[in-house]
């Protein structure tokens, strides 16, 4: 699968990386006034991780919509309407009782990785794993016990609500009891995959959770449907592929702590590690609350179930606009801390900047396409979906804002604001909850999804604003405008031409879904945008990141070739 040329740096106890100048560095720094410095590998480095973890994501993100697909496609939006809403729970749940110590283990291993102190990591892996793993545990058995009354309160709460409210609520019920194995399943995965990152094994996270627990999910999502057509197997498809995904991640991060251990005894730095965790622990959850809290809002008002799965199917979407930052966030994460530790401040703004550019001109295309051809794509699913696009392109906008402004959300939090970035947190949530209030009852699904925009916004605004005061950053450099302007002729360019198929009604029927001629321009949009960022020429810096892509997919081919 080409993952074999992967530079793994855990494979050698702490083994240091070799060197690299580039131009852009030198300019920047004789800029400032400092003296050269000799700039590390972290540029052609973090893009060929950044393009593992992206392909990765590529490939998770078309799977998991591949199962979003099936269950849209075989139970309809009001079933899938319940598992958006189950999964929302879940994830909530889960973001509380995993106790902030998943950012922990990625500060401190990539710390104590970076400064070769191999005592105080392994006590942090024992540490975060006895306690996340007790956690989940506890969580789970609270919610089989409670999830019956937690219902009857709920209905207790809100007496007047409809028939058809109350019907969403008991079958959600026995859904939620099935899930609930997830929740320790998932508290250690976090743990573990995190201990990945701040390892820099990128290669074994991506195939555990990107491409393992999908693929497996997508293989008994169709079973289900051929074999056992309930709800229940819905959740056994995926209670089944965590778990193996989850012992995945145990056994890859056995393997790299191993090959960094000595025989010293274990330190344990538990109240470092929990103070941080702790912050971190508050944030976690408010992020999580911010995720979930639109879904739940759409439940408590009443909002039908079909309008739930529309609301869902939206998300799922435009998420494959913030897929870029993630992969670029969970290659950036460690570096961060670790060069923020060792106080090598020109190597960080230069990686803040260059991630920040990585991410709008991967980000940019996907939400054209995601805005542009959004009723077309919905349609897919079939037309019952086709009415959510305006939610669509509502989301979309949130998620190019919020890729737009880059890592700034771990610039403050791998940095040690961990205080800062939970009360930016804290505003964000009470500005989509009072937001939400407001506009719900009112425009129903898409006041929601303004309030979860607008709050977005407000969140990344404050976040850049203090990274530039504290840390004396800032993302942007001019070639930034250059993918913003082949992204607006790219897509007056397409607009034309879906313009004149719009009028010719060409598509193809199969079963519930609709294959639109309109689709067939995506490619015609791509190409469009890669040609104009080719004629405008990149930086320095950009041609050692398709040099530094170009040699590990290379090395992949060779590899598997070899093999062969």
């Amino acid at each position: 699968m080409g993952f074999d040329s992967v530079i793994d740096p855990g494979a050698a106890a702490f083994e240091q990386q070799t060197t690299l100048r580039t131009k852009v560095v030198d300019r920047l720094i004789n800029q400032q006034g400092q003296p050269k410095i000799t700039i590390q590998s972290e540029v052609a480095g973090t893009a060929g991780a950044a393009g593992l973890v992206g392909l990765g994501n590529i490939v998770g993100s078309v799977l998991k919509y591949g199962c979003n697909f099936l269950i849209q496609y075989g139970f309809g939006p009001a079933v899938y309407g319940l598992y958006t809403l189950s999964l929302s729970l879940i994830n909530l749940i889960t973001s509380i009782f995993n106790l902030g110590l998943d950012d922990a283990m990625v500060r401190y291993v990539a710390i104590y990785r970076g400064k070769n102190k191999s005592s105080p990591l392994q006590g942090l892996v024992i540490f975060c794993t006895l306690l996340a793993g007790l956690a989940g545990l506890v969580a789970a058995i609270l919610l089989l016990f409670f999830t019956p009354y937690l219902v009857q309160l709920w209905s207790l709460l809100r007496p007047g609500q409809s028939a058809n409210n109350k019907d969403t609520l008991v079958k959600l019920m026995p859904l939620l009891q099935l899930m609930a194995p997830l929740i320790p399943l998932l508290c250690m995965q976090v743990i573990w995959f995190a201990g990945l990152r701040g390892f820099k094994a990128f290669k074994f996270r991506v195939l555990a959770t990107s491409i393992v627990q999908p693929a497996l999910q997508l293989a008994l999502l169709f079973a289900v449907l051929v074999f056992f057509r309930y709800t229940v197997g819905i959740a056994v498809a995926l209670l089944a592929s965590t778990l193996v995904s989850t012992i995945l991640a145990l056994n890859f991060l056995l393997r790299q702590v191993v090959k960094v251990a000595t025989p010293e005894r274990e330190e344990y730095r538990v109240r470092e590690w929990l103070t941080f965790a702790t912050i971190n622990f508050l944030t976690a959850i408010i992020d999580t609350v911010l995720d979930s809290i639109d879904t739940l809002l759409l439940a408590s008002f009443g909002v039908a179930k079909t309008q739930l799965g529309l609301y869902g199917a939206s998300i799922r979407l435009s998420a494959f606009i913030s897929l870029p930052l993630l992969s670029l966030n969970n290659v950036f994460a460690p570096t961060i801390a670790e060069l923020h530790s060792k106080g090598e401040k020109a190597r960080l703004e230069t990686m803040f900047k260059a991630i920040t550019k990585w991410a709008i001109t991967f980000s940019l295309p996907i939400f054209l396409i995601v805005v542009l051809f959004s009723p077309y794509l919905l349609s897919l699913s079939g037309k019952d979906f086709i009415p959510a696009w305006p939610l669509v392109i509502a989301f979309a906008l949130g998620n190019v804002l919020n890729s737009g402004t880059g890592s700034v959300g771990y610039m403050l939090l791998m940095t040690g604001h961990n205080k800062l970035s939970f009360i930016n947190s804290l505003v964000a949530v009470a500005v989509n909850i009072v937001l939400g209030i407001i506009l719900t009852p009112r425009y129903g699904a898409m006041g929601t999804a303004i309030s979860t925009g607008l709050a977005i916004g407000a969140l990344n605004s404050m976040r850049l604003l203090q990274v530039r005061l504290l840390l004396k950053m800032q993302p942007y450099r001019l070639d930034t405008l250059k993918p913003i302007i082949a992204g607006l002729i790219s897509s007056i360019f397409t607009g034309v031409g879906l313009y004149f198929l719009s009028q010719m009604k060409w598509h193809v029927v199969l079963g519930h879904a609709i294959i639109s001629a309109q689709l067939a321009l995506i490619p015609v949009f791509l190409a469009s945008y890669i040609g104009l960022l080719i004629l405008f020429k990149g930086s320095p810096e950009d041609e050692i990141v398709m040099k530094a892509l170009r040699k590990k997919f290379s090395r992949g081919a060779k590899n598997k070739t070899r093999k062969k």
